[in-house]
């Protein structure tokens, strides 16, 4: 005997599945590294990128929102007119239930804004396992380094602001550039590497690392920490602002320290860290 397409069965279960893949995804960008990590390393769970799981989250809740105005609409329209058609006549006798759900979404969302207590330590635990996955010696050289051209990341510190001679490592090393306004990304897109792989040849890691005397730092400005390191002092500034550090060519040190909240001892590792050779 033929049966009929049944709509009823396929949407149960296409709603089980939407649900289980929001569920699935959902916890896994919950752990996830942040963007700047796993872009860079080319973080992956279960064969996926981070990018890939928050695809999959975005289509199978747009799939879900569907499927459900159709198992409401074209399939429970009658019970649910009736149900509506019911209340309407004989009015929110009991309207405790209604007010109790709207009350409690409200808690959720002031909650979650407010940072308050469970909300809080559920976002702080999220953040926490997501920042694990950092490590020192894996972080870009700024946040989003992936995302630079060649000729925008030659203007870093200690990287001589000729793209040219980037493109020059990166061929030696035997990979395929087309041009210096290539990225990062699009470069080990084409290479089958990761972004991080694919900056160790431009600046590999066992370079020594660039050491600023205590003595004295203080008083010296951008320019002339950019001379002594023989870099430009534009390159440098950039550098800063890329950390968020407010600063100009002629502004000393301690003032440079005092007026982004930083030690002294803090803003000297961090310019040492971007002089690395």
């Amino acid at each position: 005997m033929k049966h009929s397409f049944r709509w009823r069965v396929f949407i149960s279960f296409g709603l089980f599945i939407a649900v289980l893949m929001m569920l699935v995804s959902g916890v896994i960008l919950y752990i996830s590294p942040p963007g700047r990590v796993a872009n860079w390393t080319d973080w992956r769970m279960i064969g996926l990128t981070k990018r890939g799981w928050q695809n999959q989250h975005i289509i199978f809740g747009f799939a879900f929102v569907i499927l459900s105005v159709f198992h409401l609409f074209f399939i429970n329209w009658k019970a649910f007119l009736s149900y509506l058609k019911t209340k309407a006549t004989e009015g929110l006798k009991s309207p405790g239930e209604l007010i109790a759900i709207i009350l409690l979404s409200f808690f959720l969302g002031f909650g979650t804004y407010f940072d308050f207590q469970p909300f809080s330590a559920i976002i702080r635990l999220g953040n926490e396992v997501s920042n694990s996955w950092e490590r020192k010696e894996k972080r870009a050289p700024v946040p989003h380094a992936e995302l630079m051209t060649l000729a925008e990341l030659s203007q870093q510190p200690g990287l001589g602001d000729d793209p040219g001679a980037l493109i020059t490592k990166l061929k030696n090393a035997g990979l395929k550039v087309n041009s210096r306004e290539q990225t990062i990304a699009q470069i080990a897109k084409e290479n089958g590497m990761t972004a991080e792989k694919v900056y160790a040849f431009i600046a590999p890691a066992e370079q020594g690392k660039h050491k600023l005397k205590a003595e004295g730092f203080g008083k010296k400005t951008v320019q002339q920490i950019a001379d002594e390191s023989g870099v430009s002092s534009a390159s440098l500034l950039l550098a800063l602002q890329q950390k968020g550090i407010a600063a100009k060519s002629d502004t000393p040190m301690k003032a440079i320290a005092e007026n982004n909240r930083l030690q002294m001892s803090e803003l000297r590792q961090l310019l040492e860290s971007m002089l690395e050779r």
